[in-house]
């Protein structure tokens, strides 16, 4: 049982060996890892598997005791519908919220969820990239995606080429161009029902070239955009690179894998009993009702964490059994209870819920996200490591129980309380360790970011960490309106 557990282990965390007496968090692992390392463990035919003791019991031979060897069971993997594969289908529970939510009937509505990223590029030819983004959307299904009046999303068989709008400045008109880049795109509203979902222009002066990209989130996640991102570098640097295989298609996946009948039965019961406890979303005060402020404008704040600091946060939380996300939620929960009518809160948490049910599930492009409510309650008697150390521990037995997602919670929450607005407007996305499942681009990139932001319906803050080569980017993309000046 111990050689089965530390052979998934190495895989997962990319070691070359694992000794009985290692910690799983010590190692690098994470509740992302923790989950998909569950999930082959019971495949692989141990029994009495879950969350719960990855973090409760890390040494490898703890979480050994008690566990037994049995017939390997394998994953039940969907099965490719290819003479259905361009009729329509049902949106996840995530992006029929996006697709309401662009509605002006919600306070904050009026936008779609959609992020937005500036590159620059020198010498870029982009002739070249345009190739590639055309290469790109015949290989991803969910580039061609579109919706229809009711909210159903469907797969085009076939798309004109698409063409990046290019902009040559004339001299001394650069500031002009660029700023005319970023109004046109950074707040982009995309007619779902028309193709694409998505928008690439460059602004090109001499040498230099400002490349905008804007997406839609109906169409796809946070890794999602990395794969994408990965891709391109892969093949501009060469068109003919192998790229990994892709074969299972997103409406495959959302149409067949399904929690087990009892389990989506005990998720809901489970969260049937948290509804009552858990407190309403952070009580900030307000310059302005969210009723009276039309559709939202986002601003970005931006923290970079050095690489030294960081890693020395990692190490700090590994040596307590705590993951950096769990450490930096609870920072997160911390501030806004300081700055809260009460301290105790809860936040919602995007999940990137991509079951590991095909060999191929992490190289295909798709909005696989869910949102995961987490309620953080000081007690007088804490300090701040058990703050941290008990907003995990529901964290991870929140996990356990994600077949129900927030959205259902806060169906519920509504009902209960005879309202039609319990929403939970701040948002904390962490995309740490997501890195080691996105294909690795070449060395040296063609494409170098900058300047971006997100936008979301019915959100007031959006808190997003994402490691990067320069340390930990922490960036705050928020509906300043809303909030007292400073």
């Amino acid at each position: 049982v111990e050689a089965a557990i530390a052979a998934v282990w190495r895989a997962l965390l990319g070691l070359d060996a694992v000794g009985r007496d290692e910690n799983f968090l010590s190692l690098g692992g994470d509740s992302l890892l923790a989950t998909r390392a569950v999930t082959r463990l019971r495949e692989i035919g141990i029994d009495g598997v879950d969350l719960g003791r990855v973090f409760a019991r890390p040494v490898l031979r703890d979480f050994a005791d008690g566990l037994s060897l049995g017939a390997a069971r394998g994953a039940s993997a969907p099965v490719p519908d290819l003479a259905r594969r361009h009729e329509p289908f049902p949106p996840t529970e995530v992006q029929r919220a996006y697709w309401m939510g662009r509605s002006t009937d919600f306070d904050l509505g009026g936008v779609s969820c959609h992020f937005y990223t500036e590159f620059d590029g020198t010498g870029l030819d982009l002739e070249r990239l345009e190739e590639v983004w055309n290469r790109l959307i015949a290989r991803h299904e969910m580039l061609r995606g579109v919706f229809d009046a009711d909210g159903r999303q469907r797969i085009l068989e076939r798309v004109p080429r698409f063409r990046i709008l290019v902009v040559d400045a004339a001299p001394g008109g650069e500031e002009r161009a660029l700023r005319d880049l970023r109004e046109a795109m950074s707040e982009q509203v995309l007619d779902p029902s028309r193709w694409p979902l998505f928008d690439v222009r460059a602004v090109r002066s001499g040498d230099h070239v400002r490349l905008g990209v804007s997406l839609d989130s109906l169409l796809i996640d946070a890794l999602s955009t990395m794969i994408l991102r990965a891709e391109i570098e892969t093949l501009y640097a060469d068109l003919d690179a192998p790229l990994r295989p892709v074969g299972i298609s997103f409406r495959d996946y959302v149409l067949q894998v399904k929690p087990p009948a009892d389990t989506l039965e005990a998720d809901r019961a489970y969260w049937a009993r948290r509804v009552d406890e858990l407190p309403p979303g952070p009580q900030l005060p307000l310059a302005r009702h969210p009723s009276t402020v039309g559709k939202p404008h986002f601003e970005r704040r931006r923290l970079m964490v050095p690489p030294d600091r960081y890693q020395a946060l990692l190490r700090r939380a590994r040596s307590h059994g705590l993951t950096a996300s769990s450490v930096l939620a609870t920072a997160f929960a911390e501030v806004l209870g300081a700055w809260s009518a009460r301290p105790d809160l809860t936040i919602n948490l995007t999940l990137f819920d991509r079951r590991e049910v095909h060999p191929d599930i992490t190289n295909i492009l798709g909005d696989f996200t869910s949102l995961m409510l987490l309620s953080h309650r000081p007690r007088a008697e804490e300090g701040w490591l058990d703050r941290a150390t008990r907003l995990q521990a529901e964290s991870v037995e929140n996990l356990a129980h994600s077949g129900v997602s927030a959205i259902w919670v806060m169906r519920e929450l509504s009902r209960r309380g005879g309202t039609m607005d319990a929403g939970m407007p701040v948002i904390f996305t962490s995309t740490i360790g997501m890195g080691g499942a996105v294909p690795t681009g070449p060395a040296k990139p063609v494409l170098t970011p900058g300047w971006g932001i997100s936008q979301t319906p019915q959100v007031w803050i959006d808190c997003q960490i994402v490691e990067v080569a320069e340390g930990l980017s922490v960036t705050w993309d928020v509906v300043e309106a809303l909030f007292p000046a400073g």
